[in-house]
């Protein structure tokens, strides 16, 4: 088809002038005349030059259609890399909207969870990681303006992280349940077995001195006690994944895998202690059974 424009291109002036010869002799075919031999005459024209003139003005009516294809295709093309441009740039907003929605989706989530009148929270992200062979500890966006002491409880959205070891002005540093010093006095939620869940900086913690006899099986839920002052009772630690006899020994070794992924947490809540509540309640507890 291409070729066929090409030819009708290079001999339009012909094709025109040839053109204007049909027209005129068709002209000559339309005067009226009585005349018999001339009707005659103008019948065999009408004969030959009629499709001749179809088959001249066929290509260019089919040319000036292809033409007006290729105008619509060329315009649809730059139209279509016009959009992709302004996908382009508009790619980065969409990612930016994303990670606002799935923050403000895990900001929600941690607010749902009910850790009792004792404590009030503050929510932190996290803004640096330090774990290594040696430690894991994480760094907040939290700190002692914002009511951070040492020793606040600090939870994530499937359960405990750690504890501040450290609070600054704005920001503050976390000891983390897996850390090789990190010791979380626990319970078996379904046996009520007590223990220590200790940090080996590895993904699991164990739990030290389990006696052989107790009554712990595999994917049994751990929780902290509330025993020690620090950690308010019940937040979930992690569940049961191993458990080995130490030999001849009196005790089992106890494997929990943490319920918080601590290699993916970016947002965490801080818990604490809400003076007023905790006085009222240590006031409740030292009050003799005869006052009203």
């Amino acid at each position: 088809m291409l070729a066929l424009l090409a030819i009708l291109k290079q001999y339009r002036n012909s094709i025109a002038a040839f053109l204007l010869l049909l027209t005129a002799l068709f002209l000559m075919l339309s005067v009226r005349t009585d005349a018999i031999g001339f009707r005659m005459v103008q019948e065999v024209l009408l004969d030959i030059f009629v499709p001749l003139q179809k088959i001249v003005a066929t290509p260019i009516r089919v040319g000036q259609t292809w033409q007006r294809r290729l105008q619509e295709w060329r315009a649809l093309d730059e139209e279509n890399q016009q959009l992709k441009k302004e996908l382009i740039k508009l790619r980065p907003q969409q990612v930016y909207i994303e990670e606002l929605l799935q923050e403000n989706r895990r900001l929600r989530a941690l607010l749902r969870i009910n850790v009792g009148p004792l404590y009030r929270e503050v929510a932190a992200r996290v803004i640096g990681d330090s774990s290594s062979a040696f430690a894991r500890v994480l760094t907040i966006d939290a700190g002692q303006r914002d009511g951070v002491r040492q020793h606040t409880p600090v939870v994530g959205l499937a359960g405990l992280v750690g504890r501040v070891v450290r609070a600054g002005d704005r920001n503050a540093l976390v000891l983390t349940l897996q850390d090789i010093n990190s010791r979380i006095p626990v319970v078996i939620q379904r046996s009520r077995i007590r223990g220590i869940a200790t940090g080996n900086n590895r993904s699991y913690l164990v739990l030290d001195f389990i006696p052989k006899d107790a009554d712990i099986i595999m994917d049994d839920l751990v929780v902290t006690s509330g025993t020690g002052g620090v950690f308010p009772k019940g937040l979930i630690v992690g569940r049961v994944v191993s458990i080995s006899p130490q030999g001849d020994g009196l005790f089992q070794t106890i494997h929990v895998m943490p319920s918080v992924d601590l290699s993916r947490i970016e947002e965490v809540r801080l818990l604490l202690v809400h003076h007023e509540a905790a006085q009222q309640s240590s006031s409740a507890l030292q009050k003799p059974a005869g006052d009203t």
